[in-house]
C-alpha cells in the first residue's frame, strides 16, 4: 500500500497516455502462505485505492504475474471475478518446476485457461536449448492456447553468466520462432506486414516501484544487470551505444525493428559470435523464407 501515492501520482501527472497497465509481481503473489494469511485483502484495498484516486480520464488495467503454483484455486478465482482480471503467469521449459510442481502448474492452467491472458518465459540459454530440441509438448500447448512473450535474460549475479546464449544462439532461437511459432509476440514485428512498429521497450513512458519502494531510472534491469558495460544504465547513452554500433539508422529495417532489450545488450559478457544484428538477420530470414 505505500506504493500507491507513487503510481497515483505518475500516472495522474502523464500527459503522453490515457491507458495504464500495472504489473504486479513478486515473488509468488498468489502462493499458499500469503492467501492464507488474508492477503487478498491487501491486493483488495491496492486495487480500490488506485482506482479510486486516478482520473476518471485514465484506464486502469491491473495484470497479476504469477507461476500457478498454488492450492487456494477458490479463493483467488473469487478475487479475480470480482476484479474481472486477466493474469499473466511465468513458465520455463528447464530450470523452474519440480515435478509436483509442474503438475500442480498444468492442472491450475486448465482451471484459469479462461483468465489466462499470456505466458511469459525467458531467454535464458537453458530454455532456448529445450525449445529448439522440440521435446516439450507442454510448451505446444501453450501455445496453440495462449499468447507467449519471450523476455530478455538479465543475469544479476555471476552465478547467472551461464544461463546468458550467445547472439548466435539468439538468432537461432529467433529463426525458430519465426518458423515453428510465428504467433510468439517476441517474432510479430519479423512476421507481420506492418511498416512502422512500435520498440517494445517502453522506457521514457514507465514507472517501476521495487520492493523497497525504490524507482529506478530507465527500467528495473538497469538495478538488477551486473557487469555492465555504461557507467549509468538508467541514462540514454546505452541507446546511442546500441545504435552506434549496429548503424540502426541505417537499417531498411528500422522502422520495423522492435529492438532488443538494451541493458542485456550492454552486458559485458554477452558473447557476439555473429557477425552483424541478430535482429537484422532474423528481418532477413523471415524475408527470404515467405519468398
Amino acid at each position: 500500500m505505500s506504493k500507491v501515492d507513487g503510481i497515483v501520482n505518475w500516472i495522474n501527472t502523464n500527459n503522453r497516455s490515457d491507458f495504464f497497465k500495472i504489473h504486479i509481481m513478486g515473488g509468488e503473489l498468489f502462493q499458499d502462505k500469503w492467501i492464507e494469511e488474508g492477503f487478498l485483502d491487501i491486493y483488495q484495498d491496492f486495487i480500490n485505492e488506485i482506482r479510486f484516486r486516478v482520473s476518471l480520464t485514465k484506464q486502469i488495467v491491473f495484470n497479476f504475474v504469477t507461476n500457478l503454483v498454488f492450492t487456494n484455486n477458490e479463493l483467488v478465482e473469487m478475487f479475480l471475478e470480482n476484479n474481472n482480471l486477466k493474469i499473466s503467469i511465468s513458465y520455463d521449459l528447464k530450470g523452474r518446476f519440480s515435478l509436483d510442481q509442474k503438475l500442480l502448474f498444468m492442472k491450475n492452467v486448465e482451471l484459469f485457461k479462461e483468465r489466462i491472458e499470456m505466458v511469459s518465459v525467458v531467454q535464458t540459454k537453458q530454455n532456448i536449448d529445450a525449445l529448439l530440441s522440440g521435446k516439450d509438448s507442454f510448451y505446444d500447448y501453450l501455445y496453440e492456447n495462449f499468447l507467449i512473450d519471450w523476455d530478455s535474460y538479465l543475469p544479476s549475479a555471476e552465478i547467472h553468466e551461464p544461463m546468458m546464449p550467445k547472439e548466435s544462439e539468439l538468432l537461432a532461437f529467433y529463426k525458430h520462432l519465426v518458423d515453428k511459432y510465428p504467433k510468439t509476440l517476441t517474432v510479430q514485428h519479423f512476421v507481420s506486414d506492418e511498416t512502422m512498429n512500435k520498440m517494445t521497450c517502453t522506457r521514457g513512458n514507465s514507472y517501476t516501484v521495487l520492493f523497497d519502494g525504490s524507482n529506478p531510472m530507465g527500467c528495473s534491469g538497469s538495478v538488477l544487470l551486473r557487469d555492465g558495460q555504461t557507467e549509468d544504465l538508467g541514462s540514454g547513452q546505452i541507446l546511442e551505444n546500441f545504435f552506434e554500433k549496429y548503424q540502426c539508422f541505417q537499417c531498411e529495417y528500422f522502422s520495423r525493428c522492435p529492438f532488443t532489450c538494451f541493458i542485456k545488450a550492454d552486458y559485458r559478457k554477452l558473447e557476439h559470435d555473429i557477425e552483424g544484428c541478430v535482429f537484422k538477420h532474423t528481418f532477413d530470414h523471415a524475408k527470404n523464407r515467405i519468398r
